[in-house]
Parts: C-alpha cells; sequence; structure tokens
C-alpha cells in the first residue's frame, strides 16, 4: 500500500470517526432534552394533583365540621336527642344455668 493511499485511507477513518461521534452527540443530546421535557411535564402534572388533594382536604375538613354535620342531619329529618352521661349500668344480665354432669 503507498503513501497515498494510507492517507486517504487515515482520512476516510478519521472522517467516520468524526460522524460517528457527531451522530452519537446528537441522539444522546435528543435524548437528553426529550427526558427533560418529560420530567417538567410531570413536575407540572403532579403539582396540579397536589393543590388538587390539598382543595379536596379542606372541602373534607369544612363539610365534617360538627355544625355542618348538625345542618346536614336537620335536613334529613334527623332530631337531636338528650345529651347522655354515660352508657347505662343497669343492663339485663342472662347467666347461663349451670347443666348438671353425666
Amino acid at each position: 500500500m503507498s503513501g497515498r493511499q494510507r492517507l486517504l485511507l487515515a482520512v476516510a477513518g478519521a472522517l467516520l470517526f468524526l460522524a460517528s461521534f457527531s451522530m452519537l452527540f446528537t441522539f444522546l443530546s435528543t435524548t437528553a432534552v426529550e427526558q427533560g421535557q418529560i420530567v417538567q411535564h410531570l413536575s407540572e402534572t403532579r403539582a396540579a394533583l397536589e393543590r388538587g388533594n390539598a382543595a379536596m382536604e379542606e372541602a373534607i375538613a369544612r363539610e365534617s365540621a360538627i355544625p355542618r354535620l348538625r345542618e346536614r342531619a336537620r335536613s334529613m329529618g334527623f332530631v337531636p336527642g338528650g345529651e347522655l352521661s354515660g352508657l347505662p349500668l343497669s343492663l339485663p344480665v342472662t347467666l347461663p344455668l349451670e347443666s348438671a354432669g353425666p
């Protein structure tokens, strides 16, 4: 192989290496940008879900307040009962009869 052929082969190899490196760099850059866009979208979605969750927690707290529950019970026809100081202690108690042995 002559010196000129070796030089052309080296130049062709260098160009092929540079082209391959450029394509790899372009592919990796594009992939990084796409992944960044996905992360940004997921971050925005998470923030929106957290805002919605906070709004739902606030609504649950508002609706489960004692005055609101009383109002809803009255609208459904329930009437307030008397105040109980505790459970009645005079419950009827029945003991099982002892059976005679065999």
